[in-house]
């Protein structure tokens, strides 16, 4: 084989800074375009494809591009991610709400309107959450944990939209006003809740000039939305910007601007024909940089055969150390907290900060807004999860409930703490522990109205009361499920 002089990092797969980006002429013209168009009608896209294929990284450069419009003051861009953990039911519309309260420093954004519009919005949608989140939550263990649920507030949908709507219009005048435009963004909203996708909806259907509403969406892989969502999500009726694999002027403009690889024709023409997605081109240039490979057609037919796949590829690039990384915190559900983090790897003090920075060398793992990380790509998460052996898998999930009940009175986000230890007493297959606050959070989900998690949630408690052999149990637990069902095959109500 043809070598280079020398060894060099892994590239991470998080998404490329905007200034790295490659590629996608048509389609940036076409965001161009809705932009454009922002300021006197609002607008709204969605970037959709297959996983791997560039559309974090679209919005990435979607959001620079608000950003740098002329005309003197900044435009705001407001972003949040949907993670993949059934039952965090508005919390990317609370992010955002959180984002847009941050950016209101005096002489930025609005004023007194402004702020008391982010202030209801903000109390609207934590109300609405709040019957699933516990009061008082303090290092409880297993059973102590059940029964500590709000009571429910009287806080239906039609406040969350009514408050939701009423701040995307304040803000809207606030950009009118002063000739800008605001862009709110959303990433991975095929794993959105069933509530979160209807408020999407709303919100679409009635937007102020001023405002571009931009998400993306998977249409193939285990995390795609089903057929009927997918569709639904179409039939709202904006513009929709699919991304196809990468064409090999683009492969070689990838090479050359981010792993500074000269890749001749030959080699493009055999990727494009390959392996064409940003992702899996990624993991090929990655695996020759870190093999000290030539990037030659030749080099590159031998690094694929036999990989198993672009996100395997890429776990060939890591050291010893950063698989085992990877493997004991990939049954976590991001974000991951620090204070969880440490506890999985068995850090204490100054260890924990040093190992966090080399989480982030590693080009597996991401830091996100505030203090939580998360893969670089879902993708690598997923192939992680996948090559566990079963007894693995029951140990890092019974390590993880451990160390959630260990911290959690360190961590903010009550919601995400109950459904991770939901998730984890099950997996770990601790089904006395499961059976209970499964069902009692299935139950919470239900008079939300977020029938799909509650049944999700419900399921976990059946499956739990057959292990345990509780007939009383499961027989609570059948009944519950057949109520949702119901609910879900029938038309939607208000649950009382």
């Amino acid at each position: 084989m043809d070598t280079v002089q020398q060894q060099a990092e892994v590239v991470s797969y998080a998404p490329s800074p905007p200034e790295e980006f490659c590629g996608r002429e048509e389609e940036r013209e076409r965001l161009a375009a809705v932009i454009s168009r922002t300021g006197e009608h609002g607008q709204a896209v969605m970037i959709s494809g297959p996983p791997g294929i560039g559309k974090s990284s679209l919005l990435s450069w979607l959001a620079r591009e608000v950003r740098e419009c002329p005309g003197g003051l900044p435009s705001p861009v407001l972003r949040a991610e949907v993670f993949d953990l059934p039952g965090m039911i508005f919390s990317a519309f609370r992010e955002l709400v959180g984002d847009l309260r941050k950016q209101t420093a005096p002489g930025r954004i609005g004023g007194e309107g402004m702020r008391e519009a982010i202030r209801y919005a903000g109390d609207v949608l934590e109300k609405y959450a709040a019957p699933v989140e516990p009061v008082g939550l303090l290092p409880k263990t297993g059973e102590e944990i059940i029964g500590v649920f709000a009571r429910s507030p009287e806080v239906g949908y039609d406040r969350v939209r009514q408050a939701f709507g009423e701040l995307l219009r304040e803000l809207g005048r606030e950009m009118t006003g002063t000739g800008r435009i605001a862009a709110i963004l959303l990433d991975d909203v095929h794993l959105a809740s069933n509530l979160d996708r209807r408020l999407l909806r709303d919100t679409v259907h009635d937007l102020p000039p001023g405002i571009l509403l931009a998400f993306t969406c998977r249409t193939e892989g285990a995390a795609c939305p089903g057929p009927a969502t997918l569709q639904e999500i179409r039939d709202s009726g904006y513009p929709e910007v699919q991304l196809p694999g990468m064409r090999r002027d683009e492969i070689r403009e990838l090479g050359e601007r981010r792993f500074r690889l000269a890749v001749d024709d030959a080699a493009a023409a055999l990727l494009e024909t390959t392996c064409s997605d940003p992702f899996s081109l990624m993991a090929c240039f990655n695996a020759l940089r870190c093999r000290g490979l030539a990037p030659s057609a030749g080099n590159m037919a031998d690094v694929l055969a036999g990989a198993g796949g672009p996100a395997a590829l890429a776990f060939t690039t890591l050291s010893g150390p950063g698989k085992a990384l990877a493997e004991e915190l990939c049954v976590l559900n991001p974000p991951f907290p620090v204070p969880v983090v440490a506890c999985m790897l068995k850090l204490k003090g100054t260890d924990v900060m040093p190992a966090v920075d080399r989480m982030q060398e590693s080009g597996i793992f991401r830091r996100l807004p505030g203090t939580g990380y998360a893969f670089a790509h879902p993708l690598l998460q997923e192939h992680c999860r996948r090559e566990l052996s079963n007894d693995a898998r029951i140990a890092l999930n019974a390590r993880a409930a451990d160390c959630f009940e260990r911290t959690m009175h360190r961590l903010p986000g009550r919601l995400h703490v109950l459904l991770s230890l939901a998730c984890h007493f099950f997996h770990a297959q601790e089904y006395g522990k499961a059976a209970d606050l499964n069902l009692e959070l299935g139950l919470r989900f239900y008079h939300r109205e977020d029938y799909d998690t509650a049944l999700v949630l419900t399921e976990r408690a059946i499956a739990s009361a057959e292990h345990l052999g509780d007939d009383a149990l499961l027989a609570a637990a059948r009944r519950q499920g057949d109520l949702i069902r119901q609910k879900v095959a029938g038309p939607v109500e208000p649950a009382q």
